[in-house]
């Protein structure tokens, strides 16, 4: 009886409507975006900062594309802890090169 005499008043302390108004968190479902191949600090990730410079993504992906080169990819984020450290982690799930190389190159 105490417990739920203690439920009861804490739903009438709260708000109303509180509970059917949280909304969840937005997140990134699909991305597509183009931009140039760069090297992340580890080993297996790459980065991808876009065209404009607005966004770095990190990816892994097998095959690797060519560092310094215009890519397209394709992908998911990614969900729970990411091995690459820099940029918005992503699961690639396609890359294709546009035949272009970046305008300068990653120092």
């Amino acid at each position: 009886m105490l417990t739920r005499t203690a439920f009861i008043l804490s739903a009438a302390l709260m708000p109303p409507g509180s509970q059917a108004q949280q909304k969840p968190k937005m997140e990134i479902q699909e991305v597509r975006a183009t931009g140039c191949v760069r090297r992340a600090p580890q080993s297996q990730c790459l980065l991808l900062r876009t065209l404009d410079g607005s966004t770095t993504y990190s990816f892994i992906a097998a095959p690797k594309p060519e560092l310094n080169t215009v890519i397209t990819i394709q992908g998911k984020s990614h969900r729970g802890p990411s091995a690459c450290k820099e940029g918005i982690p992503l699961d690639v799930s396609d890359w294709e090169p546009t035949g272009e190389m970046c305008v300068q190159p990653a120092k």
